[in-house]
């Protein structure tokens, strides 16, 4: 099982092996059975062939004989026993038709009962209950023949009187029944006996319960307690009193060793005389012997340590599978975060171009009314200039007017027309700035219009723009992971190792996305691509560094390349 003292260390009692506790030496089959009949271990030498087969031609015609002489005396039994009883029915009151019949129900019940107890016995489903009515039956039928043959007697005297007389007549009447429940028992005998020697099956024997009573009432019981058989009660029986003897070793070193520790004394098991040197006395009531006992405990220390062991490898494996179900939610939890990154800078860009769109337009209107503002203005300026020189010009005239005409009729007249002009040109000047109000609202009406669809187009081809680079990154994506599965089964076709297939795909990382340079690949990028640790993705990057400074080249690789022709890359 287990060292004494780690088991003392422990304190966890060891688990009795039952390979260990029934046969540890060779031929277990023939230990076990030796065991439990109590016989010696070396097995009988053969016989020879010819011999057995005229001892089982012998045997078979004792057995003929045997059966025909048996069922001889059964119907003899039968015939007898029925004559006698149906003279005495006849007495007792059964009538002429009723004494005929009073023997075959008693006989045909002795013979039903007998019939199946030996049917069930054959089945291996023995019913003590059937077998103890009909020798009941039996007792019956013979009593009821020593009442008859005491009533056919001369004189008609009484059973004792008969029985110390002439007890022949009442013997020789009792014979014949008994002689049929003997082959009967003789019969179910032979059945259960082939039967529990055919499935290895040993019975509780008379000898079992006058030698060993206690211990053969212990296995009884758990038997019929338990749904097991009187083998595997026994099995149980030895495994418990080496489970015993385990716990007393175990407490005897324990206990030396505090004694040991108290005195600081050195604990030395070998110079001790523990419980496990006497194991061939204290096993050999179980059919043990002492070779068999002192191996136990090699055996049980050994299967204790391969049981240690397949623990210990159970333990790591599923530390490497924790560890792995760690890394994978990792490397989901960072997968999420750097989606949700994305998704968040997305949004963010949206609004940006939003934002700068709405800027636009009203930088843009602003720009266009104080376009229109300047260009009102100019045109009002040029107006009222053109009106004074227009004044000037009228003023002028009438000054000559009135220098040439003297006269107050041609003064008052040329006044007057003067004030008709200036209204004129003031009722012009007026038409001319709601014409040009009119002309402002219209030319900031278009230039509005003409910068919506400046902007709207703009925008139109930014989100064109945008949707070919990520079409394109898609692509390139695509068309890496397309390149990296051929080469993968390109890899896998050569019968490289996974070790040798990680290191030639983190080459071809290095030259295909960090120009060469190992330490431009960020672990992180390995990491995320293999799922391993940031130890192994450095010991991957180190590797392939010196792949490629030996001169390899992931497009020159006749894997690769036979990978990229097969898909068609």
């Amino acid at each position: 099982m287990t060292d004494p003292r780690t088991e003392a260390a422990s304190g966890r009692p060891p688990e009795p092996e039952s390979a260990a506790i029934e046969a540890p030496a060779a031929g277990a089959d023939d230990t076990g059975r030796a065991i439990e009949a109590g016989t010696e271990n070396t097995p009988e030498p053969e016989a020879p062939a010819a011999p057995r087969r005229r001892l089982a031609m012998i045997m078979w015609a004792v057995a003929i004989v045997a059966i025909v002489a048996g069922l001889v005396v059964a119907g003899v039994g039968f015939a007898l026993s029925y004559h006698a009883l149906v003279d005495a029915a006849r007495g007792w009151g059964f009538g002429s038709k009723g004494s005929y019949a009073f023997p075959i129900g008693v006989d045909g019940l002795i013979v039903a009962l007998y019939s199946i107890s030996l049917v069930l016995a054959w089945r291996r489903m023995p019913k003590p209950m059937l077998l103890v009515a009909a020798h009941a039956t039996t007792a019956v039928t013979i009593l009821l023949n020593i009442l008859a043959a005491a009533d056919s007697a001369p004189g008609r005297p009484g059973v004792w009187e008969v029985a110390s007389t002439d007890p022949g007549r009442l013997l020789a009447h009792a014979a014949m029944p008994a002689a049929y429940v003997l082959l009967t028992e003789a019969a179910r005998h032979l059945i259960t006996r082939t039967a529990r020697l055919e499935s290895g099956e040993r019975g509780l024997t008379l000898a079992d319960w006058v030698l060993r009573f206690g211990t053969t009432w212990w296995v009884f019981r758990t038997a019929k307690t338990h749904p097991m058989s009187y083998s595997e009660a026994r099995k149980m029986r030895r495994e418990l009193a080496i489970y015993r003897v385990w716990i007393q070793y175990r407490e005897e070193i324990e206990g030396a060793r505090r004694k040991a520790a108290e005195g600081d004394e050195e604990f030395n098991e070998h110079d001790m005389v523990t419980v496990l040197d006497r194991l061939p006395d204290l096993l050999a009531p179980y059919g043990v012997t002492a070779e068999e006992a002192l191996a136990l405990p090699d055996k049980m220390r050994a299967r204790e340590q391969k049981r240690r062991a397949d623990r210990e490898r159970a333990e790591q494996a599923l530390a490497h599978k924790e560890a792995a179900d760690r890394r994978e939610r990792e490397h989901a939890d960072k997968m999420a975060q750097l989606a949700a990154k994305a998704a968040e800078i997305r949004a963010k860009g949206e609004l940006d171009a939003l934002e700068a769109t709405v800027e636009g337009e009203t930088k843009a209107a602003v720009h266009r009314a104080a376009a229109a503002a300047d260009t009102a203005g100019i045109e009002a300026a040029a107006q009222r200039s053109h009106a004074e020189r227009t004044a000037t010009e009228a003023q002028r005239r009438a000054a000559a007017e009135e220098e040439a005409e003297e006269s107050a009729r041609t003064a008052a007249a040329r006044l007057k027309a003067a004030e008709d002009d200036k209204a004129a040109l003031a009722i012009e000047q007026q038409n001319l700035r709601r014409r040009q109000e009119v002309a402002d609202g219209q030319k900031r009406a278009a230039d509005t219009e003409a910068e919506a669809q400046r902007t709207a187009r703009r925008a139109a081809e930014d989100k064109a723009a945008t949707a070919a680079a990520l079409r394109k990154e898609f692509e390139d994506r695509e068309a890496a992971a397309r390149a990296e599965l051929s080469a993968l089964a390109a890899e896998d076709a050569a019968g490289l190792s996974q070790r040798e297939r990680t290191i030639r795909r983190v080459a071809r990382m290095i030259q295909a996305e960090a120009g060469g340079q190992a330490l431009r690949l960020p672990l992180a990028r390995i990491e995320e691509a293999f799922n391993v640790a940031n130890g192994t993705a450095s010991g991957y990057r180190d590797e392939a560094a010196r792949l490629v400074a030996s001169g390899y080249d992931y497009r020159a690789d006749p894997l690769h390349q036979a990978a990229a022709y097969s898909h068609g890359t």
